[in-house]
């Protein structure tokens, strides 16, 4: 009788520890010191702290075509395309326009933020938003998408998002903003 419980049980920790892949080690990061070279040495050993080389990377946006924008430099929200974004498979968002709005703050020159709320694929998928600045027409257009690593296994369930996009300063006018080719809303400047 005990026998026939302890073969499931083998087989079921048998498979969690073949999902979960290698366990990781702990890494010890190596800090300049003098140590003995060897147990019977007195000479010390130096060893030298690692060299790390990480690229400094700046988004810009191309210069506005009205001249309405005061600021043509729109604030980074977190959301712009990243290095490494070509690699990724590119995703639709579920944009949902009613919970989305545009916002004005009381000041001069007006600030304007869009606030983008709806649902991601999966826990996987990366929101990513392209502010276009106001072209001749005084509109001003979002690219709202995802990404996401299509090699990576991830669980099958919607993930809601809500985002706040900086779309810069305006100093009179009226612009019109879409997101997605969609009239997401307008205001005065």
């Amino acid at each position: 009788m005990r026998g026939k419980n302890i073969l499931p049980l083998l087989v079921t920790a048998l498979l969690l520890a073949a999902c979960m892949g290698p366990i990781p080690t702990a890494q010890v990061a190596e800090t300049p010191g003098s140590f003995p070279s060897s147990p019977g040495s007195s000479a010390p050993t130096t060893y030298p702290l690692p060299v790390l080389n990480i690229p400094t990377v700046t988004f810009t946006y191309p210069e506005p075509v009205t001249p309405g924008i005061v600021n043509p430099a729109i604030p980074l929200s977190g959301f712009e395309p990243q290095p490494g974004d070509a690699k990724l498979t590119r995703g639709q968002v579920f944009l949902d326009l009613k919970a989305s709005s545009v916002v004005i703050r009381e000041s001069f020159p007006v600030q304007v933020s869009a606030i983008l709320s709806g649902n991601l694929s999966d826990p996987c998928h990366k929101l990513r938003v392209v502010v276009i600045p106001a072209n001749a027409q005084n509109e001003i257009n979002l690219q709202v998408y995802s990404v996401a690593d299509a090699s990576m296994v991830c669980i099958t369930v919607i993930e809601p998002f809500t985002a706040t996009i900086p779309l810069g300063n305006y100093a009179g006018g009226h612009f019109v903003v879409y997101a997605n080719g969609q009239l997401l809303g307008e205001f005065d400047a």
